[in-house]
């Protein structure tokens, strides 16, 4: 099955790779310019980088703002040492009843996070990634937060085109992402991120593959052109059941983002006009067209 079928998506005619734009926005950002870009210059995917907004919502951050709120109320009452006292020993028991509603609290949270994403972008078919800093985003949830995001937004009512989940992540967490991916239809993308080398290829395509997930992605760091061959070169010579996605990251890698369809990589991932790149080397949508009609 190809990643087109995967995903749902009609066959290019073309025969370009699917086209995926990162989605990048943080709490106090707007989506409803990011979606009018979109309907303008048309990819084929939108991956919700949910790591950009996902942690200025976890337990920790909530129950500060919570806390935070309490104590300026209490700093504007004039109240004995004694009062004080007590009511601080309220706040504190507070905190216990915040950790026991919290499962339900998250829930609700991460289903109106994914809906406000979905009620905006339309349409376009949703990747759900949550990117940790090791592998080149800004997440710092714990193994366990992570998961429990991931399995929450798969739950949430929303369906999703595809889940990532990062190999690097133990195998406990990653099975209970997959089999609630699989539970709602949802195929999953293997994905690693060498973020210092180019190590041996088709070594880790076959790890990746060997998790049973549905897709394998393997972005790689080069140091010379011959490490960019090399990738090109193992994802053309690849004996996988999979569709497979690989990168060459950076200038250097540029030429896999462009090129890498022709050696069997069936996506590639360019950003919006005038928005930031998610990872190093990736061009925007107008440059990454110009180049394909200029070959």
């Amino acid at each position: 099955m190809t990643l087109r079928e995967q995903l749902h998506l009609p066959e290019s005619p073309t025969g370009k790779p699917v086209i995926a734009v990162p989605l990048m926005l943080g709490p106090t950002d707007k989506l409803t310019p990011f979606a009018q870009q979109l309907q303008a210059q048309k990819p084929d995917v939108v991956e919700w980088r949910a790591d950009y907004i996902a942690d200025d919502f976890s337990e920790a951050v909530m129950w500060q703002q919570v806390k935070a709120g309490a104590q300026a109320a209490l700093a504007q009452k004039d109240v004995s040492a004694m009062t004080e006292a007590k009511m601080l020993a309220e706040i504190d028991q507070a905190q216990q009843e915040f950790k026991a509603n919290w499962p339900i609290m998250n829930q609700q949270i991460i289903k109106e996070l994914t809906g406000s994403v979905f009620e905006t972008i339309g349409d376009f078919p949703i990747i759900l990634t949550y990117r940790t800093q090791a592998q080149g985003g800004r997440g710092e949830m714990s193994p366990l937060e992570y998961t429990l995001f991931m399995v929450n937004a798969l739950k949430s009512g929303y369906h999703f085109a595809a889940v990532d989940v990062e190999y690097t992540l133990a195998a406990e967490f990653r099975d209970k992402i997959m089999a609630a991916a699989r539970a709602v239809g949802v195929p999953v993308i293997m994905s690693y991120h060498d973020l210092n080398e180019t190590p041996d290829v088709p070594v880790y395509l076959a790890d990746l593959a060997a998790t049973g997930a549905d897709i394998v992605k393997l972005a790689v760091t080069p140091h010379d052109e011959a490490d960019v061959e090399r990738l090109l070169l193992a994802t053309q010579a690849a004996q996988i059941a999979q569709p497979l996605i690989t990168i060459s990251m950076g200038l250097l890698g540029q030429r896999s983002r462009i090129e890498g369809y022709k050696y069997g990589s069936e996506m590639t991932f360019a950003v919006l006009d005038g928005q930031p790149v998610s990872a190093p080397g990736q061009l925007t949508i107008s440059e990454l067209r110009a180049a394909w009609q200029a070959k």
